[in-house]
């Protein structure tokens, strides 16, 4: 529990900046002797931070030591350097290619973990697709969509996923236990005085965040979703707030509007991806245009409390403080998880609610108002 405990601690932390004008990007170019604690759109680290490295931002760059625990969250993180203690990690995406001194803990949209990389520790991973190159001398938790694992698992591995594939160069010196959506699969030369057995009981947990059987696998699975959420939730406030405080100004007379341009927005920009692929000069914009629409769709719920929240401030004239709307949004975020978890109608509530959101938001970049600063 030393884990949660700090992260809950050093969550408080982030967001002294809120106070002052936010940084567009932080450098950390000389050694630092205790804690850091920052945020800001682009934050690099060159240089060793010498206790906990505290960060929150849409770039994130470490390319120095860590001789304490790292607790990062926002867009991109790409790691290079060595962690000694604990690592975790809540970002859109994130590659590895370091060594984490102990326990790793990430939740991503796309994790990467290199073949340089190596987890001294635990690994628990939730993610939408996961690629696992290095080693993990502990015990592994994964569960994601699309999970790759090519490198060397030396302790007990769980793993869950749509689709499991195991690479030529994949070892487990332990049992694997798994879950895969087309059941059985054959993980050919990898296991090495080790067995793997399919569990039908992991895939009823792939209902994650069960309303009907909240027992100890489900309370740890909420208590996962909601400090992820919470940390996703801080940093997308941080950095957008004006344009969340913008866009509900004419909100309210401009539902359909707003819902209409949010379905452009969904069926629009994938057709513009697919035909930036077809032509050779647009194969860059097209991955960029990937990159922020897969992120823009994995933290959309995030958005969508978040706008929420600011448009109830509005109604009510309320002088919410930067803090109160961001726990607001926090437990907005958690009903209308609650809320997608119906079969069907959740898929089309989420539907609804993020194309008004994303429509609202780009009605606001057509038509930009004067920003409106938050206490």
């Amino acid at each position: 529990m030393k884990n949660l405990t700090t992260l809950i601690l050093v969550l408080f932390s982030i967001l002294s900046f809120s106070q002052s004008e936010k940084k567009k990007e932080i450098l950390i170019d000389k050694v630092q002797p205790d804690d850091v604690y920052t945020a800001g759109e682009t934050i690099k680290v060159n240089a060793v931070v010498q206790g906990d490295l505290v960060i929150a931002g849409g770039n994130l760059i470490v390319n120095d030591s860590i001789k304490g625990d790292l607790t990062a969250a926002g867009g991109e993180l790409f790691l290079n350097s060595y962690i000694a203690d604990d690592a975790r990690i809540a970002v859109g995406r994130v590659t590895i290619d370091s060594e984490i001194g102990d326990d790793l803990v990430v939740f991503g949209g796309e994790v990467v973990i290199t073949e340089n990389a190596r987890i001294s520790g635990k690994l628990v991973c939730f993610s939408g697709d996961v690629t696992i190159n290095g080693e993990v001398i502990e015990e592994m938790d994964v569960r994601g969509g699309d999970i790759f694992i090519n490198g060397t698992i030396r302790g007990d591995s769980k793993i869950m996923g749509e689709d499991i594939t195991i690479g030529a160069n994949a070892k487990f010196y332990k049992d694997v236990e798994y879950w895969h959506s087309d059941g059985e699969i054959d993980f050919k030369n990898s296991l090495v005085n080790a067995k793997a057995q399919f569990n039908e009981d992991l895939g009823k947990e792939k209902s994650q965040l069960s309303l009907t059987t909240f027992g100890t696998n489900s309370f740890k699975l909420w208590l996962y979703y909601v400090l992820s959420a919470f940390l996703a939730i801080l940093v997308l406030h941080a950095l957008f707030r004006n344009a969340f405080s913008n866009a509900v100004d004419d909100l309210e007379n401009s539902v359909l509007k707003s819902f209409g341009f949010g379905l452009i927005y969904l069926i629009g920009i994938p057709l513009m991806i697919l035909l930036t692929f077809v032509i050779a000069i647009g194969i860059p914009l097209g991955l960029f245009a990937t990159a922020v629409f897969v992120f823009s769709i994995l933290f959309g719920h995030y958005v969508v409390a978040l706008l929420v929240v600011y448009y109830l401030r509005y109604r009510k004239q309320k002088n919410w403080s930067f803090w109160s709307i961001t726990f607001l949004a926090l437990i907005c975020a958690i009903l209308l998880r609650i809320l997608t978890m119906i079969p069907y109608a959740g898929i089309l509530i989420s539907v609804i609610v993020i194309s008004i959101t994303y429509g609202a938001l780009t009605l606001n970049l057509i038509h930009p108002k004067k920003q409106t600063a938050i206490n």
